[in-house]
């Protein structure tokens, strides 16, 4: 889209709703006629919201980077590969200027857990063509990351259902 100036947004936090606000602009740029990509790192593609997501093919191009049970650090190597697979893939959609928002989901972990090498992400931003919106969600985005972003919202848990031991509802949480 001519005239569209794209910045750098995150989304980060250990408050409820980093995907959920990605997903929310998401949907508002398609309804601008906007071209979005949205990768998933860590996650398997199998949360509702997916169903919805792909139902806006081609105008929106979806990518899950990961697989089922939660990831703490220790990250297998079909896991490692995946997300670096999918990192090739998003530097490669950006040169190729298709899309006007690029949303990268959850890719704090692999910055933070070094699968991404954090000075090679910097420079990608950076370097970020001028029309490409980028969203950036995920607990603890590093310092760097949000120093070089133009919008930063942090969300803070103040209180979640979860400590009362409810688990992640289908529609709500997955």
């Amino acid at each position: 889209m001519k005239n569209f100036k794209g910045y750098i947004q995150v989304y980060t936090g250990d408050g409820k709703g980093k995907t959920t606000t990605a997903i929310g602009l998401a949907i508002r740029a398609l309804g601008a006629g906007l071209k979005v990509a949205f990768f998933q790192f860590f996650k398997p593609g199998t949360s509702s919201e997916v169903n919805i997501l792909k139902g806006f093919s081609p105008q929106l191009y979806y990518k899950a980077l990961g697989k089922e049970g939660f990831i703490e650090e220790k990250v297998d190597l079909e896991t490692k590969e995946l997300i670096l697979k999918g990192w090739e893939e998003v530097k490669n959609l950006v040169k190729s200027e298709t899309y006007n928002i690029i949303v990268l989901d959850e890719i704090t972990y692999a910055l933070n857990w070094g699968l991404i090498d954090l000075q090679e992400f910097l420079d990608f931003l950076k370097n970020k063509p001028e029309n490409l919106e980028l969203i950036i969600t995920g607990r603890n985005a590093p310092k760097e990351v949000v120093d070089l972003a133009d919008l930063v919202t942090e969300m803070k848990k103040v209180k979640h259902y979860y400590e009362k031991g409810v688990k992640s509802r289908k529609g709500i949480e997955k």
